[in-house]
């Protein structure tokens, strides 16, 4: 599949694999921290990760996990770069486990702006997480986190 410059997300649902490509992403993890000193004065806080998709043959999927509380394991989240010889590559990898949809928001922009008139239906989901493993590929670097554990 190319997309270059996008992003691909699979996550596997009760032994079936399913796969969508997004067209917006948010992510936060934080920790409280004193403005004047510097210092922690609390744990991290994981943020429930946000991916803007078009409708497809994954959004009943995501309806049923969040109707359920079903769990989904594991979802990887690809990101592609176009390399030195003009091939896609995959060169940043976030691997989550124990992955819950925390919700679902569809829209539809205001499609009597010019701008925004040739954009499909979209919908926002939000997914939680137990795990994350962080991976840049080239070296081989990763760090994995739980939000639930003491760093």
């Amino acid at each position: 599949m190319k997309c270059a410059g996008n992003l691909l997300i699979a996550v596997q649902c009760k032994g079936r694999k399913f796969q969508f490509q997004h067209i917006g992403f948010s992510h936060e993890v934080n920790i409280l921290m004193d403005n004047k000193t510097g210092n922690i004065t609390g744990p991290r806080n994981h943020v429930p990760m946000n991916l803007e998709k078009e409708f497809d043959a994954t959004s009943p999927y995501l309806y049923k996990a969040i109707a359920t509380g079903q769990t989904l394991k594991p979802a990887e989240l690809k990101w592609y770069q176009i390399n030195d010889a003009g091939q896609e590559e995959v060169y940043f990898i976030m691997l989550f486990e124990g992955v819950k949809v925390a919700g679902v928001n569809p829209g539809v922009t205001n499609t009597k702006l010019a701008a925004m008139s040739q954009l499909n239906h979209a919908e926002s989901v939000g997914l939680l997480y137990e795990r994350i493993t962080w991976h840049y590929t080239d070296g081989n670097i990763e760090f994995t986190d739980s939000w639930n554990e003491q760093a």
